[in-house]
Parts: C-alpha cells; sequence; structure tokens
C-alpha cells in the first residue's frame, strides 16, 4: 500500500486525496459565500491559522473541526452518510458469507 508521512498520521494515498478534495470543497463553498478565512475560522470557533489548516488538508486538523465546518456550510446531510452500514455493500457481502444457511422450512 502507497503511505504518505506528512507531519501527521500515515495516510494512503486514498485517504490523503479525500482530504485534499473535502479541504477543496470546503474552500470552494465559503468563497462561493464570500465569506473571508477570519470569518469562517470566527463562525466555526477556531483561529484563523486553524482554519488554514483545514483548507489547506492538514491531517491534524481534528475531525471535529471538519465536521462542523460541513455543518457551518450546509453539508450536515452528507454527514449522516459517512459510514452509513446500509451503505457498505461488501461489509453487507462478508457478513452475509460468514453467517450460516437457514434450514429451509418444509411446507
Amino acid at each position: 500500500m502507497n503511505a504518505i508521512r506528512q507531519h501527521g498520521p500515515l495516510l494512503s494515498f486514498q485517504s490523503t486525496q479525500a482530504l485534499q478534495k473535502l479541504g477543496e470543497n470546503i474552500r470552494t463553498a465559503r468563497l462561493r459565500r464570500g465569506e473571508s478565512e477570519a470569518l469562517a475560522a470566527q463562525r466555526t470557533g477556531v483561529s484563523r491559522l486553524t482554519w488554514r489548516k483545514l483548507e489547506a488538508c492538514d491531517p491534524t486538523v481534528s475531525l471535529g473541526l471538519f465536521f462542523e465546518a460541513m455543518t457551518v456550510y450546509g453539508f450536515t446531510e452528507q454527514l449522516f452518510d459517512l459510514a452509513d452500514p446500509e451503505l457498505d455493500l461488501d461489509g453487507q457481502a462478508q457478513d452475509a458469507a460468514r453467517r450460516p444457511l437457514k434450514a429451509r422450512s418444509k411446507g
């Protein structure tokens, strides 16, 4: 597995790409609303430097801040779909494969 080591957790290439996309999306949402970094930081209760780290996809930024930023910019519903077990088709298939077959009912 290819992994990228920055100044935080060890992230796979896919995780790094997803984090970058998330930061870009939050930045786009902020800019479309004509908000400054300072206002976005104030709305989420962090410093401007921390907000910049969020938009720059720094992996040391807390998950809570990413969630709050998404909530502030109207992406709350998408948060509830993250890691939804009903959307985990691979996990469902593996779970079903491990379960014993039910006995057929005679009728």
